[in-house]
C-alpha cells in the first residue's frame, strides 16, 4: 500500500521496507533495534551516565577521542569520495532503475545511517568527561532525529535525495572531526550546515521530495531554528553599557558564555 507521503508500508507491516535488500541489512529488519539503541542512548546520557559519574572524576579519554575522531574522519572521507566519484556533485536521476544500480546506492545510504549510530558516542563522551552542560536538548534532538530519520528514509524511501544529503553531511564532518576545536564555533557554523542540508533536499527541482517528506523537512527545520535561537539567546546575552564621555553614547556589548558550547552536526 502506497501512501501520499513518500513512505511505503506494505499492508501496514512496518518490518517490510521498499526493497528486500534493505531489510537484510544490519539493524534494518524492523524498527525494534533502532528504537532500542535510541532509548538506551537517551537513558544513559540523561540518567545512568550522570548518576555513575556523580562521585567520579572526569575521564580524559585522550587516546579514545583521538581514535574516535580519526575513525570519523576516515569514514566521512570514504562517504564523500565514494559519492563524488560515483555520481559527481549531484546525481542526475532520483530513482533506482535496476538491481545493479540499486545495490551500491542502498549500501551507501546504510553506511551513512551506520555513521549516525556511531556519532551517538559524541554525547557518551560528553557524559564520561562530565561535560554535562554540552548535553543540551538541541544536541540530543539533532543526534536522535538524524539517526531515526535516516533509518526511516532508507527503510521506506531510499532515493538519491538522501544519498546527496549524506554527501554534503560527510564533507562537513571531515572538517569537523579533523579540527575538533570547531565545536567552539559550533552553534553558529554547524547550525547553518544543518539547515543547508534540508534546503538543498527540498529545492532540488530535478529530484523533488514528496509533499509529506517536504512537510517533515520543513517542520524539522523550523524546530531546529527555534532550538538554535533559544540556545543563542541564553548563551549570547546583550548588555547595555553606557560609555564615559561627553557625547553620552551608548553601545551594546555581547557577552559570550564559553561554558555552554554545543556540537550538533
Amino acid at each position: 500500500m502506497n501512501t501520499d507521503i513518500g513512505l511505503r508500508f506494505p499492508e501496514w507491516d512496518i518490518t517490510k521496507g521498499k526493497y528486500e535488500e534493505v531489510d537484510k541489512l544490519p539493524l534494518m529488519n524492523s524498527p525494534g533495534p533502532m528504537l532500542t539503541i535510541l532509548a538506551v542512548y537517551i537513558l544513559f546520557v540523561l540518567k545512568i551516565g550522570p548518576a555513575l559519574m556523580t562521585k567520579r572524576k572526569p575521564y580524559k579519554l585522550t587516546l579514545v577521542m583521538l581514535l574516535y575522531n580519526t575513525f570519523q574522519v576516515v569514514l566521512s572521507v570514504y562517504m564523500y569520495l565514494s559519492t563524488l566519484l560515483d555520481k559527481g556533485f549531484a546525481p542526475t536521476t532520483c530513482h533506482m532503475l535496476d538491481n545493479t544500480e540499486r545495490g551500491p546506492l542502498i549500501f551507501g545510504i546504510w553506511v551513512y545511517f551506520a555513521a549516525k549510530v556511531t556519532e551517538l558516542l559524541d554525547t557518551v563522551f560528553f557524559v564520561l568527561r562530565k561535560k554535562d552542560n554540552q548535553v543540551t536538548f538541541l544536541h540530543l534532538y539533532h543526534h536522535s532525529v538524524m539517526m531515526f530519520g535516516t533509518w526511516m528514509y532508507l527503510k521506506y524511501w531510499p532515493s538519491y535525495t538522501l544519498y546527496f544529503i549524506g554527501f554534503l553531511n560527510a564533507l562537513v564532518h571531515v572538517f569537523m572531526y579533523m579540527y575538533y576545536g570547531l565545536a567552539a564555533l559550533g552553534p553558529n557554523i554547524q547550525f547553518v550546515c544543518i539547515i543547508l542540508h534540508y534546503i538543498v533536499a527540498v529545492n532540488r527541482t530535478e529530484c523533488p521530495p514528496s509533499k509529506g517528506v517536504a512537510l517533515f523537512i520543513g517542520c524539522n527545520t523550523a524546530f531546529f531554528m527555534f532550538l538554535f535561537l533559544n540556545f543563542y539567546v541564553k548563551n549570547y546575552k546583550k548588555n547595555v553599557v553606557k560609555l564615559d564621555g561627553t557625547n553620552g553614547c551608548i553601545r551594546l556589548v555581547a557577552t559570550k558564555n564559553n561554558d555552554k558550547m554545543d556540537k550538533t552536526a
